[in-house]
């Protein structure tokens, strides 16, 4: 007990060291979802998750070179409603994401990190084999809050880079889900429309949400391919939740692969509460991310096409309904 107690210690002092902000991820939400799921055999089952996220650091008359005080606040929460019959399997999910830190004294505005709305529907046909299912999956996603120039809460209207349905992304796939085991899914589909599409005409005009040049949309026809690994280790104490999500557009450069690849690696150090380190790497030829100025700084101002990546190690408290 006295390591455990330990333990928890030096990891919530790593967390707000190593990470000044609350950062919440796809793993995290899969990882809610499948800890508030019920036992399923036939008819309808719903519940859900909201998982709180919390670093702080407070600084008193600080050294030279000591930095900045900071608080960050995160919170994600998911619904789920799923159908199962001899026939039907239909899952349906919805999930918010939400993330916000603040640097300095208390006059300062907060920044946004994570803002992301997601809503999704898959229904198999379920055969003789029940581990192949022919599919479809519907995914839509956007964000909530409007977000400023340099990623503020608030600001002036010209200065706005992103609002609700600006920009927002509707995925539709019809295919086949392989699911051997309850360790692993393959879901692919050959024929995936994939819509981004900008409602407001100014930020559309800034170009930086991957749609077309002049234009407010990008519709998209391509392969879509989802595998997710989920194993538990160490008398089910420690948890790895590996989800890695290929698009590629036949219209236009299907050489150009989009790419997902999400990773949480937990340990539970009492129940609902764990130890976390998620990573997360994207690619999107269509979307132009923010790369170092000659300064050091990342800017909106300056965009390029990059490998995205994330990293956080977080304490974590799942509630669970």
């Amino acid at each position: 007990m006295n390591f455990i107690k330990i333990l928890f210690v030096f990891a919530l002092c790593l967390s707000v060291s190593h990470w000044g902000m609350a950062q919440a991820g796809d793993d995290r939400l899969k990882e809610i979802k499948e800890a508030s799921e019920k036992e399923h055999e036939e008819g309808w089952i719903s519940g859900g998750g909201l998982g709180l996220d919390l670093s702080q650091l407070a600084l008193i008359n600080p050294r030279v070179g000591a930095g900045q005080a900071r608080i960050g606040f995160g919170a994600l929460g998911n619904l789920y409603a799923n159908y199962k019959n001899d026939k039907i399997a239909w899952d349906n999910s919805g999930s918010i994401q939400l993330a916000i830190q603040r640097l300095g004294n208390n006059e300062e505005p907060f920044q946004k990190n994570l803002d992301l709305l997601r809503l999704a529907s898959r229904v198999g046909l379920i055969g003789k084999n029940e581990k192949l299912r022919a599919a479809l999956e519907v995914q839509f996603e956007t964000s909530i809050f409007k977000t400023y120039s340099g990623n503020l809460l608030s600001g002036d209207e010209e200065d706005l880079l992103s609002e609700f349905l600006s920009p927002f992304t509707l995925v539709v796939s019809p295919g086949v889900d392989y699911v051997p085991n309850d360790k692993i899914s393959v879901f692919y589909s050959p024929f995936a429309l994939k819509l981004i599409y900008v409602a407001n005409d100014d930020i559309a005009a800034l170009n930086v949400h991957g749609n077309e040049l002049d234009k407010n949309s990008f519709l998209q026809l391509g392969s879509n391919l989802k595998v997710v690994y989920n194993d538990k280790f160490a008398s089910d104490r420690v948890s790895l939740v590996s989800t890695l999500e290929l698009y590629s557009n036949y219209r236009n450069n299907p050489q150009n692969i989009d790419v997902l690849w999400q990773n949480d690696l937990g340990v539970e150090i009492f129940k609902n509460l764990s130890l976390n380190l998620v990573t997360e790497l994207f690619y999107d030829h269509d979307i132009l991310v923010q790369v170092k100025d000659d300064n050091g700084n990342y800017s909106e101002n300056n965009l390029g096409r990059r490998v995205s990546f994330t990293e956080a190690l977080l304490i974590k408290y799942n509630f669970l309904f």
